[in-house]
């Protein structure tokens, strides 16, 4: 990679983590309007809209059930307009994830994000939460073994 190359991709890395800093982290969501471009698409699934606000509606979300949540980046791996990084973070289950009220539980997250850049911000995302890790952290009981051999044989079959 020229320096050119490597300083876009450092540019990046900085965008990003100023919407894990500003917008997770702290709640300063108004300031993610100037990271973002106007044709922004978000490809996570579970956000009520795939655009900006709909990702802000998420975050808000997010941020009443874990107020105190604190992410980082711990790896990136960078190929021409695109960046992933793996995020690891930490915070207090306090209220409602999902069907699930707040139980007071400590929490580890992890999330490998994907996104694309153009003129220097982010236009797409691609969100992978570990959903179901939270899910076990804070109570969710496991499916019924019946239900998991019956998704497992479905699955099975369509492989085929």
């Amino acid at each position: 990679m020229n320096d050119r190359g490597q300083e876009a991709r450092d540019e990046n890395v900085r965008i990003f983590n100023r919407v894990i800093e500003e917008g997770f982290n702290s709640g300063n969501l108004a300031q993610l309007d100037a990271l973002f471009h106007p044709s922004f698409v978000e490809h996570q699934a579970g956000f009520p809209t795939p655009d900006l606000e709909g990702l802000k509606r998420g975050i808000t979300s997010l941020r009443r059930a874990i107020p105190d949540i604190r992410l980082r980046i711990v790896d990136t791996i960078a190929e021409r307009d695109k960046i992933c990084f793996l995020l690891s973070g930490t915070g207090t289950h306090l209220g409602s994830f999902g069907p699930l009220p707040g139980t007071g539980t400590a929490l580890t997250l992890n999330v490998i994000d994907i996104c694309r850049f153009e003129d220097g911000v982010i236009i797409e995302h691609w969100g992978i939460p570990d959903r179901m890790g939270i899910m076990e952290q804070i109570g969710m009981p496991q499916p019924p073994r019946w239900l998991m051999n019956l998704m497992m044989r479905r699955r099975r079959r369509s492989a085929a």
